[in-house]
């Protein structure tokens, strides 16, 4: 059966193969996607008087690998763009039993960490560490979730010797700190899901003040997106009612590994003295 199938194919063209009980999955599956998207194989089981096996053996007759493969298709046909308390009563609609939450939640983002990777363009990389390389300052922009992954970022790339800040206010803050830009400017703006107003007027201010600016999102064609120089989309999805940051994790781990091996020698002596500085003002606790 053709990968591009929609579920809705997939079941039309798999109907006369169907056993009774996996015709009641099918129907259960097209009225209501959110709970077989984040359900598992025992919770739709449970509600169509099936079992597990069954289940999964469904989710073999229709022409995907197994159960996830079918989950994760399904997520993907979804609405892009669901509210916190929207995926929250999607959850609640196919509530995990106790030992079952983490082998969710480390599937969703052993899951983002993948997509993430298969979305990575490896030619836009190396332009965009080559620009990292050669700008002057740094800024990182990110705002409520994104804010942690800023400063994360930033503080990295302090470390290792690049003149970096993390901007993550709003409104006159923000704009007075992207009103000093110039072209020897590098922003980079992280923002997920639902885009913060302050981010994208800090992207669209930089460029018109010649800065290279670089935006992190999980939409890639979002209006943040659409301004920006350059676009890396990461893979954001969450078991609970927020987002999962660890697809941007890695590839800010991928920005930094990156820079590592391209200038060894200023990385290394830029580590030499932040660890001499802790030595000096005793900031570490020794074993």
């Amino acid at each position: 059966m053709p990968e591009n199938l929609s579920l809705e194919e997939r079941i039309t063209a798999s109907l006369g193969s169907l056993t009774p009980k996996q015709k009641k999955l099918a129907r259960l599956a097209l009225d209501d996607r959110s709970f077989f998207a984040f359900a598992s194989a025992s919770q739709v089981g449970h509600e169509t008087d099936t079992s597990a096996a069954t289940v999964v053996r469904f989710a073999r007759t229709i022409g995907y690998a197994g159960f996830p493969e079918m989950k994760n298709a399904i997520r993907l046909e979804l609405p892009h763009y669901l509210t916190a308390v929207e995926r929250l009563q999607a959850r609640l609609a196919a509530p995990s039993l106790p030992d079952d939450v983490y082998q969710q939640v480390f599937y969703y983002d052993i899951h983002n960490i993948q997509q993430t990777a298969e979305n990575l363009s490896i030619p836009m990389l190396e332009s965009v560490i080559q620009s990292i390389l050669e700008a002057d300052t740094i800024l990182v922009v990110g705002s409520g979730l994104s804010a942690g992954l800023a400063i994360f970022l930033a503080h990295s790339l302090r470390v290792i010797g690049f003149d970096t800040r993390a901007l993550t206010g709003h409104g006159l803050s923000l704009a007075t700190e992207v009103a000093q830009v110039n072209s020897g400017t590098l922003l980079i703006a992280i923002d997920l899901r639902r885009h913060v107003r302050s981010t994208l007027e800090a992207v669209k201010s930089a460029r018109r003040a010649g800065a290279l600016t670089i935006a992190i999102t999980d939409n890639r064609v979002s209006r943040l997106a659409r301004r920006a120089d350059h676009v890396f989309e990461v893979a954001a999805e969450g078991y609970a009612h927020s987002l999962s940051t660890t697809g941007v994790m890695s590839l800010l781990n991928v920005f930094l590994a990156e820079l590592s091996y391209r200038q060894p020698e200023k990385i290394l002596e830029s580590l030499r003295r932040v660890d001499e500085t802790y030595r000096q003002h005793d900031l570490l606790v020794s074993e």
